[in-house]
C-alpha cells in the first residue's frame, strides 16, 4: 500500500506488481518491449491503496464481518449470493472521499475528450503462481456520456465480491480482507482483436 497515487504506465515497473496488480505491471512492461505506438495500450494504474482506502472510508470491512459470520451466509449458498449482491450494490451506490475523486478525475482528463475508457480488473490474487484467477473479476467500460470515472472504477472494485471470486478465494483459503483490487486504465477499442 506504499503507492499512493494513480501513476501513467509508463511510470509503473513489473516490480511494482505488489502495488497495481499483475495485470497492470504486465502491461505496464509490455510498453518497455520495443513494439510499435499503439500495440500495446497507453494509460494509468490506480493502485491498490485507492480499494482500500474506499472500503475503509465506507466502513465496509465491517459489513464483511457481519456477512461472512452470518450463519445463514456460511451454510446456504443461495443465501450466499443474495447478500454478495446486495453487497456489490452498496459499493456501487458508496461515496469516495473527495481526494480519490480528484485523482480519478484529473486521470480522466488526461485521455482525449469523447474516448471510452476501459478500466480492467489488476487484482493481488491472480495471475500468481497456483492460481491463476482468470475470469473472476469484471472489467468495465467508462463512455463518455457516463460521468465521473469513480462510476467505473466502483464497479470494478464491487466485482471482488461476487460470488464466485468469494468461493474461488475462499476454497484456496486467501484472505478476504488483504485481497486488494488495482485498476487498469487505457482506451477502449471497439474493433479490438484480442
Amino acid at each position: 500500500l506504499d503507492y499512493t497515487e494513480i501513476l501513467p504506465l509508463d511510470d509503473i515497473e513489473f516490480s511494482m506488481y505488489d502495488g497495481f496488480g499483475a495485470k497492470c505491471a504486465n502491461v505496464a512492461t509490455m510498453r518497455t518491449f520495443g513494439f510499435p505506438e499503439g500495440v500495446i495500450p497507453n494509460g494509468f494504474g490506480v493502485p491498490f491503496y485507492f480499494y482500500q482506502e474506499f472500503m475503509k472510508y465506507n466502513n465496509f470491512f465491517e459489513e464483511v464481518d457481519e456477512m461472512i459470520a452470518n450463519a445463514d451466509f456460511q451454510s446456504d449458498r443461495l443465501i450466499r449470493d443474495d447478500m454478495l449482491k446486495d453487497f456489490r450494490k452498496k459499493i456501487k451506490d458508496a461515496d469516495m472521499p473527495q481526494w480519490m475523486l480528484d485523482q480519478l478525475d484529473e486521470m480522466h482528463k488526461e485521455f482525449p475528450a469523447g474516448l471510452s475508457i476501459r478500466c480492467r480488473s489488476s487484482t493481488n490474487n491472480e495471475d500468481l503462481p497456483g492460481f491463476n484467477g482468470a475470469g473472476l473479476y469484471d472489467s468495465k467500460t467508462q463512455h463518455p456520456d457516463e460521468g465521473h470515472m469513480s462510476k467505473s472504477i466502483k464497479q470494478v472494485y464491487a466485482s471482488l465480491w461476487n460470488l464466485r471470486a468469494f468461493e474461488e478465494r475462499d476454497f484456496y483459503r486467501i484472505n478476504h480482507y488483504l485481497t486488494s483490487m488495482g485498476v487498469l486504465c487505457h482506451p477502449n477499442y471497439k474493433d479490438e482483436k484480442s
